[in-house]
């Protein structure tokens, strides 16, 4: 994987059901981490079992950092003018990188810092369905719940990099 690459990422269930996924196009790769590139407009398909619809295009210009192994992503959120909306946090499975793809699985649990409150745990009632529908055990949603206020933290330091990317996006089908 390198930058200019466009790759799928694909999001699942805990029960290994694919949920969500979208192409995006790889800025970058700094060390381990794969940084991501999604303009507004990139469609987002969806499980048609779990959505009315399953395609949305992105309201927002997305900058995800996947690092292989890792139990969380992390995004930058730009509106149409390129103002950073929000940093957000994923809690999620070891993340898998490919050479052509990006893979998690999504816990539900999440951390948000919009640009006008402080960060914050968020999703927590979607996180406790989940774990019910899904079996989590009390030891996996303390280490979810544990790395979710690590990641508070590390939102409120992050250095964003703007919303444009100096890359030619381009799709493949």
């Amino acid at each position: 994987m390198k930058p200019g690459d466009v790759v799928w990422v694909r999001t699942y269930k805990a029960d290994g059901q694919l949920h969500r996924w979208w192409q995006a196009q790889v800025e970058a790769v700094e060390g381990e981490c794969v940084i991501a590139y999604s303009p507004i407009g990139t469609p987002v398909y969806h499980n048609p079992q779990r959505f009315p619809a399953s395609l949305f295009p992105l309201e927002h210009t997305i900058r995800s950092y996947y690092w292989p192994g890792r139990r969380h992503t992390l995004l930058e959120i730009y509106d149409a003018d390129g103002a950073l909306v929000e940093l957000y946090a994923d809690i999620t499975s070891p993340v898998e990188v490919t050479a052509d793809e990006i893979r998690l699985t999504d816990h539900e649990l999440d951390v948000s810092f919009l640009t006008s409150q402080a960060p914050q745990i968020v999703d927590q009632d979607e996180f406790a369905e989940a774990a019910a529908v899904f079996g989590y055990t009390d030891e996996f949603m303390r280490q979810c719940y544990e790395l979710a206020e690590s990641l508070l933290g590390i939102l409120a330091g992050w250095q964003p990099r703007g919303a444009t990317s100096g890359l030619h996006l381009r799709r493949v089908s």
